[in-house]
């Protein structure tokens, strides 16, 4: 078998070094604690580019900003998406999963849905459901910061994207949360059911087609009831080939993904700016726009959402002086690659101010949501979002969070901390 009897022997390319092979597969390693697995080979070996063995495939960790800028950009037509053989039978073709011409007219038509006005015609229903859930947070007691953001960004999700009144419609939120839940629980599971059956159940993939079959028939259900204006409406105009492409996107859009990924981001800045020591900092966010902006970067470089990415090479090159061969799988560790000092100095401390010199350049470097040509469409409406809920926190309450609680991350499959994390808001004075 390929690195079998062979043990820390460096691997010599002619552009470069990326570090030992290693004996055997290390998914269960990398699964278990990704960061730990990756911080222990960069140390290791003195390299934030390293080789291993991930899902018994030969692999390369990028762990720079370089790296992951030659991926993404220049050379991202040498790498077709590594994750479609785990996700498309529950996803369907998307844009996710579409390459070369494809990608580029279905990127296209989303253009269009997501551009700047018919972002702004979300904000009725964002400001609605930021009151709704987030004006009576003084309770008296802690609650969990986690659980209250993805409860929020799970009705505005199918809000936005579903056209549901979330007051006229609880039953229906209910019945979608359980679904998307079901269906997201299916899709984690998959790459352990194809590689390592022993670490999970190929009955929650099954219970994750049964779960996709009745959220499409709920999104055909509401495309038939949709009004001229509305967001449903609108996608069927956009120039979607058929309507199979409507309802796929659709699934994209509603899955329990996009929820876990606003909760993971807004309780991060909930403990950034946690506690009196940080009240200097609340006011400023509060009163200063910009440095909000400032105070959301850091906090979506410190604690991305999401661990990286894979990619398939299908043709070698190089990617920050290394030589990668045809057929090796290629992982950009977000984490990692916005903690290179070289790009970041002093990479562990949060320091908004960091961003107040050449901010716009620098930000173009963050991978939170992918990059180059397949960066995330909404991204104008994701920091929409973000940023008037942290803006209505900072406008009406003070926090804390409990100094006895372990604020270690879980990084897979969304990176939160682990643990509920219990916040108590306290109102501001009028």
């Amino acid at each position: 078998m390929f690195y079998n009897n062979i043990n820390k022997q460096i691997i010599n390319m002619s552009y470069g070094n990326v570090g030992y092979m290693f004996v055997g597969d290390k998914s269960i390693e990398f699964y278990r604690d990704p960061i730990t697995f990756v911080n222990k080979q960069m140390q290791e070996h003195d390299t934030r580019i390293f080789q291993s063995r991930l899902l018994n495939k030969p692999t390369i960790f990028l762990g720079t900003i370089q790296g992951v800028q030659d991926l993404v950009g220049e050379c991202s037509h040498n790498f077709e998406m590594g994750y479609k053989v785990f996700m498309h039978g529950l996803y369907g073709d998307n844009v996710v999963f579409s390459e070369g011409e494809e990608a580029k007219r279905l990127r296209d038509v989303l253009h269009c849905i997501f551009q700047p006005d018919n972002v702004q015609q979300f904000n009725n229903k964002l400001q609605d459901l930021i009151v709704k859930h987030f004006s009576h947070m003084d309770t008296g007691t802690e609650i969990s910061a986690y659980e209250r953001f993805k409860h929020f960004a799970t009705e505005l999700s199918f809000s936005i994207f579903l056209d549901v009144v979330p007051d006229h419609s609880d039953e229906v939120n209910e019945l979608l949360s359980q679904l998307i839940t079901t269906h997201w629980h299916g899709i984690i599971s998959v790459p352990l059911s194809l590689r390592m059956p022993y670490w999970g159940s190929k009955s929650g993939y099954n219970k994750a087609v049964e779960a996709k079959g009745k959220l499409i028939e709920i999104i055909r259900d509401r495309l038939e009831k949709a009004n001229k204006g509305d967001f449903l409406h609108r996608i069927t105009e956009a120039g979607f080939q058929n309507q199979t492409e409507v309802e796929n996107h659709l699934l994209l859009f509603i899955s329990a993904l996009v929820p876990k990924a606003f909760a993971s981001i807004l309780t991060s800045f909930t403990l950034a700016l946690s506690g009196q020591d940080k009240s200097s900092q609340r006011h400023q966010a509060c009163v200063d726009s910009k440095y909000l902006d400032h105070v959301l970067l850091e906090v979506q470089r410190l604690w991305p959402p999401f661990f990286g990415g894979r990619r398939l090479t299908r043709k070698s090159c190089v990617l920050d002086g290394i030589q990668v061969q045809q057929g090796t799988a290629v992982i950009y560790m977000t984490h990692a690659a916005h903690r290179d000092p070289k790009v970041f100095p002093d990479p562990e401390e949060f320091k908004p101010e960091r961003w107040e010199e050449n901010g716009d350049e620098l930000e173009k470097l963050l991978c939170c949501y992918g990059g180059g040509k397949r960066k995330c469409i909404g991204i104008q409406l994701i920091k929409k979002i973000i940023k008037e809920v942290c803006t209505f926190m900072l406008s009406n309450y003070d926090w804390t969070v409990s100094s006895d609680q372990d604020l270690e991350y879980k990084w897979l499959p969304v990176s939160r901390p682990k643990g509920q994390l219990m916040a108590r808001f306290v109102e501001k004075l009028a």
